[in-house]
């Protein structure tokens, strides 16, 4: 792979601020930024020649930002009211009025496509985003807050004048479009803030966020398929919601911190269909085979946690020699942090099933991360020696890089004794279990494929070697018992030995590239840091 990008920003900003009386506040600023895109990119593999591309264009887009705010103060309510202004012009020409399926878009014809299809100026976009932001105590420890705001996101350049060309037979791969509007947030914000014995402080905030316009690739096939490119166009939108919960212990001698909690339930979505065929025959077929017009994903909740725990003694604390107090200033710091599995789609290593949609969710995430410190203190020089540790409880978290193709992946799946819920509709022969998607074998434990059949009836009577190997378990699925066959007949697994294969979870078959299963082993880094107060 070889990538070459080059670019050049320009930006300068002033800001003025402003306190017109006891009441108000006023805040001002503006920023200009000018930046050159002279871009040359491409991807070689050596030795696929198929799928390389090129991407190059050279453009000089201006975005200006200015905002003005007021600051309000009475009887202990804030508030915060602004507005805030984007302005950007891609500043260049693009592709307009063109048919998608045009044929300037193939191989054939792409290298003459600025000839081919009519260009014109790309016009300036303008946004305002209204922000307020209240605050206003209920008592002498608590108050409750409110924040509300639009939010809107700059697309990097590749949506503004990005066309890919494959290398080896020049057909577009990727377009863009700069006229798409710009992904926009609106966020809202409701809490309660209490101030506990001066240490501590609790926080409760219910949030909700709506965004619109944000950008996913569209593919356009032609009749024939001489044209098959992706375009880039405002068709995705977000809900999030959710509701936080903070502890923080900002003071203290001894210990300091914070814990969060965090439920949050996103839903996703698009309107139109991810491919769109001129042939009115394959879209009729792909429309009412794949997907319907305007498509939502079921709320998925994704909760997560953190914990952030620091222990230190005091400045010269304890016995010291000379200048150097052997205990003083160490610290220890722990950053612990939790996240639900993410949820997906498996319908058994088949195709889609009706219903079926984000029916299995891969196994918890967690993590601990440490850091020791000591600071020795020489008059106005600091010197710190700390120890760095990533993953201090060195879990195994499952990664996807692990599976060679599909197929390991569906082996791999299908090894897992899911609940009776998720894997009996699926219809491939299901081990109920309380397997989850990132389980795996115990390190050192041999593998021993169990396979499911119908009834126990199916292996007496079974006359294929299929169900006459020695090394695998049968599952009945009437009955519920393991079976083996020895010495030309089906007995009961012993139950010990069974215990010990459900224990070791060693019916796992695991990815193939088992160097690429697990990516996170524990790191221990060592540093040095010198400081001087001035």
């Amino acid at each position: 792979m070889n990538v070459q990008v080059l670019g050049r920003l320009t930006r300068g900003y002033a800001a003025l601020s402003d306190q017109l009386d006891r009441f108000n506040l006023v805040k001002s600023g503006v920023e200009v930024s000018y930046t050159d895109n002279n871009v040359n990119s491409a991807s070689v593999d050596e030795f696929l020649p198929s799928g390389r591309y090129r991407t190059t264009w050279h453009n000089y887009p201006w975005r200006v930002s200015a905002y003005l705010q007021d600051k309000l103060e009475f009887e202990g309510m804030i508030a915060n009211v602004g507005v805030r202004m984007d302005y950007l012009t891609p500043n260049g020409d693009w592709y307009e009025n063109y048919n998608p399926y045009d044929p300037a878009f193939s191989g054939a014809y792409s290298q003459g496509i600025d000839t081919l299809l009519q260009k014109g100026p790309v016009k300036a976009q303008v946004n305002w985003s209204p922000r307020l932001g209240v605050a206003f105590p209920i008592t002498d420890d608590a108050k409750l807050f409110f924040n509300y705001g639009h939010f809107y996101q700059i697309p990097d350049p590749r949506n503004l004048f990005l066309l890919r060309r494959y290398l080896d037979n020049n057909q577009v791969v990727n377009l863009a479009d700069p006229t798409n509007k710009f992904p926009r947030t609106i966020a809202y914000e409701l809490g309660y803030e209490h101030s506990l014995l001066d240490e501590y402080l609790i926080r409760v905030a219910a949030y909700y966020k709506d965004i619109s316009n944000e950008t996913q690739q569209v593919n356009y096939i032609n009749r024939n398929s001489t044209v098959d490119y992706n375009l880039y166009q405002n068709t995705r939108y977000r809900d999030i919601r959710g509701l936080e919960l903070t502890l923080t212990k900002n003071r203290g001698m001894w210990v300091q911190g914070f814990a969060n909690y965090t439920y949050d339930v996103r839903t996703t979505g698009y309107f139109g269909y991810p491919t769109y065929y001129e042939n009115p025959t394959q879209q009729r077929n792909y429309q009412i085979e794949q997907y319907s017009l305007f498509y939502q994903e079921k709320p998925l909740p994704a909760p997560y946690a953190r914990v952030n725990l620091d222990l230190f003694t005091p400045d010269q604390w304890g016995p010291n020699l000379g200048p150097v107090y052997i205990f003083d200033n160490w610290r220890i710091n722990f950053l612990f942090n939790w996240s639900s599995g993410d949820y997906f789609t498996w319908t058994g290593g088949g195709g889609s099933i009706p219903g079926i949609q984000y029916n299995v969710q891969w196994r918890d995430y967690y993590n601990l991360d440490m850091r020791i410190s000591k600071t020795f203190r020489f008059g106005k020089l600091g010197l710190e020696l700390f120890a760095d540790i990533y993953n201090a409880l060195n879990t195994k978290t499952f990664s996807h890089y692990g599976f060679f193709d599909g197929t390991d992946f569906t082996l791999y799946m299908q090894s897992l004794h899911l609940p009776k819920d998720v894997g009996d509709p699926l219809g491939y022969g299901n081990i109920p279990g309380s397997d989850r998607p990132g389980d795996y074998r115990k390190e050192g434990a041999a593998y021993q494929p169990i396979v499911s059949v119908g009834k126990y009836s199916d292996l007496v009577n079974a006359t294929t070697i299929q169900y006459q190997q020695t090394r695998p378990f049968y599952y009945a699925l009437d009955n519920g018992n393991y079976y083996q066959f020895v010495n030309g007949g089906y007995q009961q697994v012993d139950p010990g030995r069974l215990n010990q294969v459900m224990d070791d979870k060693a019916y796992i078959d695991m990815p193939n590239q088992e160097t690429f299963v697990f990516l996170n082993p524990r790191k221990v880094f060592f540093g040095l840091r010198l400081s001087f107060d001035m």
